[in-house]
């Protein structure tokens, strides 16, 4: 049966030891301040409450205060360079050994995930076309194509937060379109192994029989058994080929 990877992006390609998504969280933090008059410590527990309740921060935003999700994203992500995640050469090498189509199955926007891969060195691996759409973001911001050094296979596509029709995960309505586009791609008979540092992400893939790999982050205390399919903390702990 033919396999299908499908990858996070935050904390599952980089460590959640970086400290990339406390920046955005900051960042999240201010825009509730900011805009919506909250105290530092209401904003706080605002983000971490509606995360846990609606899957994003974002989600819980916009129903119970209207907030309008371009100018939001635009303002969390607006985090300075140093926060992004570095190369990582023993990740490059991995993926350069990955035999299987590869997605990135994100609760971001495009233009973030494309930015970390980036500043990742991975952005040779980024889809042909949207390299070229994305080049002069990723010009503007950080100045760097993020292409050196890697010369593994492409991505075959990133699907994003406006892919689900923002309706992130753990909705099932976004697992069940990311499934629907890649049965039709790759054919129904296909098995998709999905990599995620957030349990109940991996709960709901499970729920559609999807192979669960948790990427345990460093404050997990990971218990291994029947709940998932693989248990490490980092991508580079599975075989590529066989992905066990």
């Amino acid at each position: 049966m033919k396999k299908i990877l499908l990858l996070d992006y935050d904390h599952t390609l980089y460590p959640s030891t970086l400290s990339t998504l406390r920046a955005v969280d900051d960042r999240i933090n201010l825009y509730i301040r900011t805009f919506l008059g909250f105290t530092s410590d209401e904003a706080d527990a605002l983000r971490v409450r509606l995360w846990d309740e609606y899957g994003t921060t974002l989600k819980g935003l916009e129903e119970l205060h209207g907030v309008d999700r371009g100018h939001y994203c635009d303002f969390i992500h607006a985090i300075e360079a140093v926060h992004l995640p570095p190369p990582d050469p023993q990740l490059q090498a991995w993926l350069t050994r990955l035999p299987h189509p590869f997605y990135i199955f994100t609760n971001a926007r495009m233009d973030w995930a494309v930015r970390g891969l980036r500043a990742m060195g991975l952005g040779a691996m980024l889809p042909e076309a949207l390299a070229a759409e994305m080049a002069d973001l990723a010009d503007a911001v950080d100045g760097a194509s993020g292409a050196e050094g890697f010369k593994g296979p492409r991505l075959d596509g990133i699907f994003d937060i406006a892919f689900m029709d923002w309706e992130g995960k753990p909705n099932p309505q976004a697992y069940a379109k990311v499934d629907a586009h890649l049965r039709s791609r790759h054919g129904r008979d296909i098995d998709i192994h999905f990599a995620d540092d957030r349990p109940d992400n991996l709960e709901s893939a499970r729920e559609r029989g999807w192979t669960t790999i948790w990427i345990a982050p460093h404050t997990a205390s990971p218990v291994i058994g029947d709940e998932f399919d693989r248990v490490v903390t980092s991508l580079t702990d599975i075989d590529p080929e066989t992905l066990a």
